[in-house]
């Protein structure tokens, strides 16, 4: 995970210094690396609100395919019992080629494992063994307290950015805080 991080090429985009442009074999982006509009999604797996946003990602990416990069970024709340534990899960995923399977059934199942009594590592474990993935390797990386603190240097990040919410967007470097506003950018952009 270090080796990602520190492999991975940070530039600065549009007219929001810090933003990340990562390299073409970053696990968490879609679409082609230079297509004309680029969005970062700063989202919480157990926000309801970011759930909801997928929908609407996924019908633009549709529409615009050769147009639309979109580069997800970890941003857990506090206020989400199991938000940190979900992000960890997923950037373990990652690691094994499988982040947007895996990001795809954390918002798919958010209602069962957000609500959970007890911890919901069991299901995270069997959201991996369903995939495919190796469980000896994502158990230790669920573990593993470096992948946590990068989650949360990767939100410290946004919050210098300006993100104070999530579902947060930066579409070529523009912050854009809700659904609606996003659609009406990328309508204008993708003219």
């Amino acid at each position: 995970m270090i080796g990602l991080l520190v492999g991975t090429i940070f530039v600065l985009r549009a007219r929001r210094p810090g933003l990340p442009a990562l390299d073409p074999a970053f696990e968490r982006a879609k679409g082609p690396v230079s297509a004309p509009i680029q969005i970062i999604e700063y989202s919480d797996f157990q926000c309801p609100a970011c759930r909801e946003a997928q929908s609407e990602l996924s019908q633009l990416l549709t529409a615009h395919p050769e147009q639309i990069r979109l580069v997800y970024q970890h941003f857990p709340l506090e206020g989400h019992r199991w938000a940190l534990v979900a992000h960890q899960s997923a950037e373990c995923a990652a690691l094994q080629g499988q982040f947007w399977p895996y990001h795809d059934r954390l918002y798919l199942e958010q209602a069962v494992w957000s609500i959970a009594l007890g911890t919901p590592l069991e299901t995270f474990v069997r959201y991996a063994k369903e995939l495919g993935l190796d469980l000896d390797r994502f158990s230790r990386c669920l573990g593993d307290p470096v992948v946590s603190r990068e989650i949360q240097a990767e939100k410290l990040a946004g919050v210098g950015l300006g993100v104070r919410s999530t579902p947060s967007f930066f579409v070529n470097g523009n912050l854009v805080v809700s659904v609606k506003s996003l659609r009406e950018e990328i309508g204008k952009l993708a003219q």
